[in-house]
């Protein structure tokens, strides 16, 4: 078990974990829960191309439109990669562990201790802002809902979503599942961009450390 790879890089371990990337994980988790991710993701496709035919006249809905099919191929390609490249990725886990075991000289250890101690900062930086930014992202539509009961109007404040999407129903009359729906949207797809973001930066700074070694 990656023993140096655990304890200097948990917290990718984590972001890994839950998307079930993680290849130490059982077969049923590793199997299901990206397989689960990446359908929840393709699923928003529909109602965005619908986005786009119902409001083919709009140049802002058209735009807005466009750049969340961006967004949304962004998040399916990176966790699509890290699903195809699985073996890779655990052989890059594996060597990037023994190469703590190579290099035992004070020195030595001491540079891929520093080097590690960027990743880990810059992985908990990284995700604590994208994470603050995606969960006011998901609170913003809920002011209408926290205005109607601290200061109510004769009727009920039109409802917002974070995203513009048509799903061709009453938006009001459908606000909860609609709501429940994008924000589990919003959550996967950041935390498929952390996860691999944070990996990839990690593995980077992981090499400069190699090469500052040899160097």
């Amino acid at each position: 078990m990656l023993v140096h790879f655990l304890r200097e890089y948990n917290v990718n371990k984590i972001f890994l974990s839950r998307l079930g990337l993680w290849p130490f994980q059982s077969k049923l988790v590793r199997n299901s829960l990206p397989i689960f991710c990446l359908v929840l993701e393709i699923s928003f496709y529909p109602f965005e191309i619908l986005l786009l035919y119902d409001h083919r006249d709009d140049a802002q809905m058209i735009f807005e439109g466009c750049y969340q099919i961006v967004i949304t191929t962004a998040f399916i390609v990176r966790l699509w990669n890290e699903i195809w490249n699985r073996d890779k990725f655990r052989c890059l886990y594996e060597a990037m562990n023994d190469h703590w075991e190579i290099f035992t000289d004070e020195l030595e250890v001491r540079i891929l201790k520093n080097y590690s101690t960027i990743s880990r900062k810059f992985s908990i930086f990284y995700s604590t802002m994208m994470y603050l930014l995606s969960s006011m992202f998901i609170i913003i539509p809920l002011t209408p809902v926290f205005l109607d009961i601290v200061l109510p109007l004769n009727e009920s404040r039109p409802r917002v979503l974070a995203l513009e999407v048509e799903f061709r129903v009453d938006t009001d009359e459908y606000f909860v599942p609609i709501f429940c729906y994008i924000s589990v949207i919003i959550v996967v797809g950041m935390s498929i961009m952390v996860c691999a973001d944070t990996l990839h930066f990690t593995c980077t700074i992981h090499a400069c450390s190699l090469f500052s070694i040899i160097g």
